[in-house]
């Protein structure tokens, strides 16, 4: 098989109606992200044993109409901004380590919570649709998104009852933040129930089913409204606080 993913040319909005003819090659995550014109794959059909590195022009999906795919570019806004508050951060903390000051001024960064709850959402649904599961709650066919979920992605409806993103993460944990988006798929019998994401080091979880997620073993889970605080050591070893990180949900219009 190709490098592209495509089964069949349809669009997986069309249940929104306002399809067009044309369908565009959609890439599975969002090309915008990468810096790189190379992209290491791994879990698809045609890389399930091992990953595969190939370049983001084939990594496409026919999967949605010029139309739809058109109406949802701000998710991947969304997503690029969290990204860069993310390889800021790396760049603040290896630039202020070990600085002779005593206070730092406190850089602050908002990500737009609800938006990329949706491109998490847009994500999960590109990589899996066609594919073997049931996608979210409901009793549809397998390999499409239920009529809920497409209306969430488009932002005509939100995820309800402890559905939705979860930020996760333990004390002392170590972020290796790099150019990469990992899905690890969570399934409930036929069911694609949720999902687990390495985004550029950070873990989330999006849950397609209208219940609290849990999650075993040590680590926290915080659900949409969350902070993070970034601390380096100054030259005398003490500890400053250097900058933080808010998914915000209330944004003002």
């Amino acid at each position: 098989m190709s490098a592209s993913t495509s089964s069949a040319r349809c669009c997986w909005a069309e249940s929104l109606g306002g399809c067009d003819k044309q369908i565009s090659g959609e890439h599975p995550v969002s090309q915008c992200l990468f810096n790189e014109d190379a992209i290491t794959v791994q879990g698809l059909p045609w890389c399930l044993e091992a990953p595969k590195t190939i370049g983001m022009s084939s990594f496409v999906r026919n999967i949605l109409c010029r139309a739809h795919n058109s109406q949802l570019s701000n998710l991947d806004t969304a997503a690029l901004g969290a990204f860069n508050a993310f390889r800021e951060s790396v760049r603040l903390n290896e630039a202020r380590e070990g600085l002779r000051a005593e206070y730092l001024t406190i850089k602050r960064f908002v990500i737009n919570g609800p938006l990329l709850e949706r491109w998490f959402l847009k994500t999960l649904i590109n990589v899996s649709f066609g594919g073997k599961w049931i996608i979210g709650n409901g009793t549809h066919a397998k390999g499409v998104p239920s009529d809920d979920l497409v209306q969430t992605v488009f932002g005509l409806r939100d995820f309800q009852s402890g559905a939705g993103l979860y930020i996760a993460s333990h004390a002392g944990e170590q972020i290796d933040s790099m150019d990469r988006v990992n899905i690890i798929p969570k399934t409930d019998g036929n069911t694609l129930a949720a999902a687990g994401f390495n985004f550029r080091g950070y873990r989330f979880f999006l849950n397609l089913l209208p219940q609290k997620f849990d999650m075993d073993g040590q680590s926290h889970l915080f659900y949409r409204d969350s902070q993070m605080k970034f601390q380096i050591h100054n030259s005398k070893g003490r500890l400053l606080l250097s900058h933080e990180i808010k998914f915000k949900w209330k944004i003002p219009t």
